[in-house]
């Protein structure tokens, strides 16, 4: 069939942004009212109305208990209760546990209300949905995407995520990986399928971080390891720039605008503005009128000054990769490509840093990290827009695919069977041996230095030709020994020894 027009989709905790996939197969990513492509996660809801984005961003000043951020964060159905609680207790929003998940509670003017995190969710959809309309110019057809969700989303949280879209008017043709869909950003096995390439998908947010390894072979993207942390974030920079103008304010004007919620409030909005100024331009100009106590704070921040003040944290933005690295049992110089999303990888010093952790690696360019994983959703949507009718109910195409994270090697009485680093689970392997012993010991090792060892006994009365079959899964190796004259059979799991 032909291409038809089709999206994809990201939002984050911070922002959201969709991109078009035409007839003729070009990617797009839209802007919204504002003719900005990227919407802030924000949405605000009073008795009169509910407002999503800048709109919502512009008002938080004076609505904040009613203006929610990110949502994101609690579309995490799995959140242990360590977790929850720090929400419950450090949430600007008042948040409350509602039939087992976190739930917004809304002063409004009639009375409290609770709102669901995908009931948020779907505004944002809803809002992403009307530029989709706007794109395509009509008003009849439903519109379908790809929406991307982070790597540890469990399969719960996932639906929440379709069923928020779904609420919104979109047809929702998958939901994937973000870190999986990011290589089709840049044609990255998508025109003549890779081989043995290790990727690092390096995605700095609003609130968190995330370092995945990809590994494609023959076409095949699986992830081999990734790591997540709420530790670092673009919310450092934010807070480091902020403490500066602080410290400017208190120099100039002997006032602490941080003792008053309304004038910190008004920092934060000015300060997120002037970091994402910074990231693209050499100067930022910071004006806020009646700051605290009638007084008009006025700064010039230069992108130099900006970075000398955040190079302290360069290193701990790079901890996630040394860590996923480390699982992944892999060298920087194994990397062959780095992928970096996200709008804090604007800042040419942090994306320097990064990249000069590669200095093998190919890290490219052209396309706005923050518009990296919308981009590379709608060039999914567009290969399932060749093969289903995207009117249609749709099979779901995702699989979950189970790889080895290392190399095992086991002993089989003399002969070495192998499964390799990044196989496909279940996998299964024979060889065939003489043995003239009744009991056997094989023994596999992996690790660094085949330091992991695991050994499985097999009583076998018999001797002569014997055919091991081995199959390691996620969670086992198992192995049947069969005498092929007699057809007698034993079998064992190999247990940590």
């Amino acid at each position: 069939m032909s291409r038809s027009i089709v999206f994809g989709i990201h939002v984050g905790n911070s922002t959201a942004s969709i991109a078009i996939s035409k007839e003729e197969g070009k990617v797009d990513v839209l802007a919204n009212e504002a003719g900005d492509r990227i919407t802030p996660a924000i949405v605000s809801i009073t008795d009169e109305e509910t407002v999503v984005g800048n709109a919502a961003k512009t008002g938080f000043i004076s609505k904040q208990a009613n203006t929610i951020t990110f949502n994101n964060r609690l579309m995490n159905l799995s959140l242990d209760e360590n977790e929850k609680r720090s929400l419950i207790e450090n949430n600007k929003v008042k948040t409350i546990e509602d039939g087992g998940h976190l739930a917004y509670e809304l002063p409004l003017d009639s009375k409290k209300k609770i709102y669901s995190p995908q009931f948020i969710e779907s505004n944002i959809y809803k809002t992403l949905y009307g530029i989709a309309k706007r794109a395509t110019h009509s008003e009849d057809t439903k519109c379908s995407c790809v929406v991307t969700v982070p790597e540890f989303f469990d399969d719960p949280s996932r639906e929440s995520v379709r069923n928020a879209a779904i609420q919104a008017g979109w047809n929702v043709l998958q939901v994937v990986n973000a870190p999986s869909v990011t290589p089709f950003t840049y044609g990255i096995n998508v025109t003549e399928p890779l081989n043995d390439t290790y990727i690092l998908v390096y995605r700095l947010g609003g609130i968190s971080c995330d370092a995945t390894v990809l590994y494609v072979n023959s076409g095949l993207v699986s992830i081999v390891a990734s790591e997540h942390t709420k530790a670092i974030g673009g919310y450092k920079l934010i807070e480091t720039l902020k403490a500066h103008l602080i410290e400017e304010v208190k120099r100039k004007h002997r006032s602490n605008p941080s003792e008053n919620a309304r004038a910190s409030a008004k920092l934060q909005r000015a300060t997120e503005d002037a970091v994402h100024l910074l990231s693209t331009l050499k100067t930022a100009n910071i004006f806020i009128e009646s700051l605290t106590d009638g007084i008009d704070f006025a700064a010039t921040v230069s992108q130099a000054r900006f970075e000398s003040l955040i190079a302290h944290l360069l290193t701990d933005f790079a901890l996630p990769i040394e860590v996923v690295l480390k699982k992944a049992n892999l060298k920087t110089s194994d990397i062959k490509k780095v992928l970096l999303c996200g709008g804090p990888l604007k800042i040419p010093k942090l994306k320097n840093y990064i990249g000069n952790l590669f200095p093998h690696a190919d890290i490219p360019n052209g396309i706005s990290p923050d518009e990296v994983l919308a981009y590379g959703a709608a060039v999914q949507a567009s290969f399932l827009a060749k093969y289903w009718n995207t009117h249609d109910d749709l099979p779901e195409p995702t699989t979950e695919v189970h790889t080895l994270n290392e190399l095992i090697e086991i002993d089989c009485c003399g002969k070495t069977l192998s499964f390799d680093q990044n196989e496909i689970l279940p996998s299964t392997k024979s060889i065939t041996t003489s043995v003239n012993v009744d009991n056997i010991t094989l023994t596999a090792t992996s690790g660094n230095n085949k330091s992991n060892k695991s050994e499985a006994h097999i009583n076998l009365k018999t001797e002569g030709e014997i055919t091991f079959t081995l199959t390691a899964s996620v969670d086992q190796l198992h192995v049947e020994a069969k005498n092929m004259d007699t057809e007698l059979k034993s079998s064992a799991i190999f247990v940590a020894v």
